[in-house]
């Protein structure tokens, strides 16, 4: 055995999959010295996850590789539901984001995986060990000892690495996971089903992915860029997975749906069990769970990898703060309060999503497709269906946040949720969104002229707080030279999302929104508010430097 224990790192990524490269480069980004133990030698060619959600690309956009995953994408999409005779039961689509992104589009995941393995293996502070197995996992009051060898041989020569913190990205069997003691709770569905992705396909289909439960074989067809098609069957009883992965099995399958597969046209086919299941605890000391290693979820509603990369950038940023001296434990805490809650609940929708698709036998599909028939003539139902409202993004508010001062604050209902990304223009003339104003750490976002906060100062700048002013449309913009501290950009006349517009639409006047580094409004600040939004956040963030009010 040899050691790198005088090297201590800031933190070891254990999986270099999509969830803990995007962990590692966040924090890498961010100043971390970052180790990644990954058992391949080459970034996933697999097609596994399909459906990608907007915060994915935000994240990816801070990553520095949203505009090559889009390129690759089928961008903007929804999903049709269809029940006996192939009639449409339902067609649902998300309301437009307010974070700058499609809501919902469909993604090649090998395209994913190699643009965050060839980033990572070039960071400059990331060591990537590719090609190494994590055996074994130790943890003190102070560091985490990980030790790794060569997979396949229990003989091969080991070494220890030490880290401050640990992170298991490393799938829905995790070592580490067991490693640190704990373990998955729920249970796994008992139908199996056979995921075939096809090449190739020049079949023009709109942009949906279609769920059938036709009462016989249900099936999913989901559709991609460059003639590329994912197409689902449930299996029976009796049927041998491996041999309807057979060519001739998959081209009889597909056939009816897609006729004229060659076997040269089948990219991938696979068996899968579905599985909900939700760790017991996300963080054990120093060690945490992301991705699959905490939450295994049915695909019906493709949430799994994009809840994955919602709890890297929440961990990444809140270790990155823990480092820099000013996050306490509280922080760390908060990871599992806040993405436990909602990688529970997106299970409990994966699951009911399927549920409805996997509906078999004449009985119990009629009595499915009249409850949509009837459900739908209601007004609320409808409009939570079609919009896919059931699909709904983490909500902070009991977590790193400041409460609002009461519920008719104005604005009160942002706080916790992501914050809108209106399209805006810079001082030297670009547009684009507004994210690239904010930087990748916390943002006082003020709203308009006049809310009363300087962030050069006191607690604001012992947070690392980038001061952003957005003016509403039409309005004057300093040239750089004239900004000093604040930076200062006009919403587009034609923004999808109006900050300013919500604001006066509230009745906020002058306010200014506090932007967690994950993008997360974590308190709306008005004229004298300011004192009582620290005292709330302090138990999060506790930077040496306090304001000369707190010290009066």
């Amino acid at each position: 055995m040899s050691d790198t224990m005088l090297d201590l790192r800031d933190v070891i990524v254990v999986g270099g999959g999509p969830v803990g490269l995007t962990a590692a480069l966040w924090l890498a980004d961010g100043g971390a010295s970052v180790t990644v133990v990954e058992s391949q030698t080459a970034p996933g060619d697999l097609p596994r996850a399909i459906s990608i959600a907007d915060e994915t690309f935000r994240i990816m956009d801070r990553l520095g590789i949203c505009d090559e995953l889009k390129a690759e994408t089928l961008l903007d999409t929804g999903s049709k539901y269809f029940g006996l005779n192939d009639r449409l039961l339902a067609a649902s689509k998300p309301l437009p984001s307010r974070t700058g992104h499609p809501a919902k589009s469909q993604f090649d995941q090998p395209v994913l995986e190699g643009l965050l393995w060839d980033r990572a293996v070039t960071h400059p502070r990331i060591d990537f060990r590719a090609g190494m197995l994590a055996v074994a996992v130790s943890q003190g009051a102070e560091r985490v000892v990980v030790e790794v060898r060569a997979p396949g041989d229990d003989d091969a020569p080991s070494e220890r690495i030490q880290a401050k913190f640990l992170i298991g990205a490393d799938g829905g069997k995790s070592f580490v996971r067991t490693a640190i003691g704990t373990r998955l709770v729920g249970s796994t569905q008992q139908e199996r089903w056979i995921v075939v992705d096809l090449l190739n396909v020049a079949t023009p289909r709109g942009p949906y992915a279609e769920f059938h439960g036709n009462g016989e074989r249900p099936y999913v067809l989901v559709p991609g860029v460059k003639n590329r098609l994912r197409l689902e069957f449930m299996l029976f009883d009796g049927e041998d997975g491996d041999a309807m992965c057979a060519p001739d099995r998959i081209i009889g399958l597909c056939e009816p749906i897609q006729p004229g597969v060659r076997p040269e046209d089948i990219r991938r086919a696979v068996v899968y069990v579905a599985h909900q299941r939700v760790a017991e605890h996300y963080r054990r000391g120093r060690a945490f769970l992301i991705g699959d290693a905490a939450h295994l979820m049915p695909p019906f509603s493709g949430q799994g990898l994009n809840a994955g990369l919602r709890d890297a950038s929440n961990i990444a940023w809140k270790l990155l703060d823990v480092l820099a001296g000013r996050g306490t434990d509280a922080l760390l805490d908060s990871y599992e309060s806040e993405r436990r809650t909602h990688g529970a609940k997106m299970v409990t929708v994966s699951r009911r999503t399927g549920a409805v698709v996997m509906a078999i036998g004449a009985t119990k599909t009629r009595l499915r497709d009249a409850a949509f028939r009837a459900v739908s003539v209601v007004p609320r139902i409808n409009d939570y269906l079609r919009n896919m409202r059931f699909i709904t993004p983490p909500h902070y508010a009991d977590g790193v946040a400041a409460p609002a001062s009461s519920p008719k604050m104005p604005l009160a209902g942002v706080i916790g949720r992501p914050l809108g990304q209106p399209t805006v223009t810079f001082a030297d003339g670009t547009t684009g969104g507004l994210d690239r104003a904010l930087g990748g750490d916390w943002a006082l976002v003020q709203i308009g002229d006049g809310a009363g906060i300087d962030a050069r100062g006191g607690y604001w700048s012992g947070l690392g707080a980038r001061h952003v002013r957005v003016l509403p449309a039409g309005s004057g913009i300093p040239a750089p030279a004239e900004q000093d501290d604040v930076v200062t950009v006009v919403e587009t006349a034609d923004t999808v999302v109006s900050l300013c517009g919500e604001a006066r639409a509230a009745g906020a006047g002058a306010v200014a929104l506090l932007a967690r580094p994950d993008k997360y409004v974590a308190a709306v600040i008005s004229p004298g508010d300011e004192d009582r939004v620290i005292a709330a956040l302090r138990a999060y963030e506790a930077p040496l430097l306090v304001t000369s009010k707190e010290e009066a």
